[in-house]
């Protein structure tokens, strides 16, 4: 009887401890989060109205040249976005449509070329094209030397259809521009992101046309996820739900500055942008 007490004692203290321990967990967890989105609340108080610009400095220079790319480094820009499309062969070029239609002198589907194909079209549309003459398709790679010699954020948006073998060479163009603690990959597509993040620990945006609290809920499935969206759709309580919940935002494409400023008060973080300056 006196060893039965003895063992009944042992597991109930047993339980206790565990019961101590669980709760113990639970609230050092609380505290951790709490201090994660402290701080990126303190980031996103700093960082307000950042901004990015859109395909390059795209009313100076052609959308996605080196050129408009060069001139968004000396105007100051914070970041500067980019549009990625891959070539038959596995290279990333920088291309918004899924054709080179419309920005070059060549006709076809971006994937349909390899890169030695691609890079001797010209790109003969877009502003000021006059004055810029033998302009190839840029590569990503020549991209992040730009931002680099800028110091600019490059912001990379994932556009097509990868295969599983691009992911790879993504994150290995990254690191060997030694970009991928910097760059800012979004993308429309969550399960693009999801694939990358299972990659790489780059940080990532998921881009929403019409968001809700849902699409907030959606990125923080993802770690070291933020949230892009149209500014027309954007509402001050979606601003506030975020970040409570440590989540960064992003807007685009904003050309006024009236509703530039209404948008750094609400504490929107990075505006992307055709038009407006940095100060």
């Amino acid at each position: 009887m006196q060893r039965k007490r003895i063992w009944l004692s042992a597991v109930l203290l047993i339980l206790i401890c565990f019961l101590i321990g669980l709760i113990w967990h639970q609230e050092l967890t609380k505290i951790f989060v709490s201090r994660q989105i402290e701080v990126n609340r303190e980031e996103a108080a700093e960082t307000a109205g950042r901004l990015i610009s859109h395909r390059g400095a795209c009313t100076l220079a052609p959308e996605n040249s080196l050129p408009a790319f060069r001139l968004a480094g000396e105007l100051g820009y914070w970041g500067v976005e980019c549009d990625v499309s891959v070539t038959k062969d596995g290279n990333f070029v920088l291309m918004h449509d899924s054709t080179v239609n419309r920005t070059t002198n060549g006709r076809g589907f971006v994937s349909h070329f390899t890169l030695e194909e691609i890079r001797k079209l010209r790109i003969d549309v877009g502003a000021n094209v006059r004055y810029y003459m033998d302009l190839q398709v840029p590569t990503l790679e020549e991209f992040l030397q730009i931002c680099e010699e800028y110091d600019m954020k490059p912001v990379i948006e994932l556009k097509v259809l990868l295969e599983d073998a691009d992911y790879d060479t993504l994150v290995s163009i990254l690191q060997q521009a030694g970009m991928e603690d910097n760059a800012l990959v979004i993308s429309f597509d969550y399960e693009k992101l999801k694939r990358l993040r299972e990659k790489s620990p780059v940080h990532t945006m998921l881009l929403s046309k019409s968001p809700s609290k849902d699409t907030v809920d959606l990125a923080l499935t993802l770690e070291n996820c933020d949230l892009g969206m149209d500014y027309r759709s954007c509402n001050r309580s979606l601003v506030h739900y975020a970040q409570e919940n440590g989540i960064l935002l992003n807007v685009y494409t904003v050309n006024d500055e009236l509703i530039r400023r209404d948008l750094t008060r609400w504490g929107i973080h990075f505006i992307t942008t055709d038009l407006l300056k940095p100060e």
